[in-house]
């Protein structure tokens, strides 16, 4: 397991002389099947993890209806760190899209990488790459329209494209999921 790790750790510090064997005794992969939650908004989560195989999406209810922030295909992180590591609920759920393989890491395992030689600056780099999706994420919602979302959505991610439910791209894109129809058919149209 801490191969896999490594693999996902040299993605953001090539040069990282980090053991994650040190780590290993700590880590634990949880299967999810398509439909099922890692955890529920109000949950306490005990880890956050990274998508192994498989997709996940992380959303919230607002006036009973699911606004997806997130999908997490595989190497990319998922969870409430708050909630973890405050242990106050989380303000969002986690939900499979696919069968899904999700290597949970804890609070033991985070201070184990934390005491490493270069584990803090491991963790920092994660978290402002973290940090920098969340500031995409926030532009894009703000900035651009519908269309320039989907448009962006299809260029930065086409295999995900085919992966996910539509209704669950909508509410990722902020529309419903007819709006949804009538864009593709008129982005179809000026393309033919």
């Amino acid at each position: 397991m801490y191969e896999w790790l490594g693999s996902f750790i040299r993605k953001f510090y090539p040069q990282c002389p980090v053991d994650v064997a040190l780590v290993d005794p700590f880590l634990e992969t949880k299967q999810v099947d398509r439909g099922d939650y890692l955890f529920h908004e109000g949950d306490i989560c005990n880890a956050v993890g990274i998508t192994k195989t498989g997709c996940l999406r992380s959303f919230f209810l607002k006036e009973g209806k699911e606004i997806t922030l997130f999908f997490h295909p595989e190497q990319q992180t998922l969870g409430d760190y708050e909630s973890m590591r405050r242990h106050q609920p989380a303000c969002l759920s986690c939900q499979a899209v696919e069968d899904s393989s999700v290597l949970m890491i804890n609070n033991q395992a985070l201070e184990v990488l934390e005491a490493l030689p270069n584990g803090q600056k491991l963790l920092r780099l994660v978290v402002e790459d973290l940090a920098f999706g969340l500031r995409d994420r926030l532009l894009t919602l703000y900035r651009d329209s519908a269309e320039q979302r989907y448009l962006k959505f299809i260029n930065t991610e086409p295999a995900l494209l085919r992966r996910i439910p539509q209704h669950y791209l909508a509410s990722y894109l902020g529309i419903e999921p007819e709006s949804l129809s009538r864009l593709k058919r008129r982005i179809q149209t000026r393309r033919s």
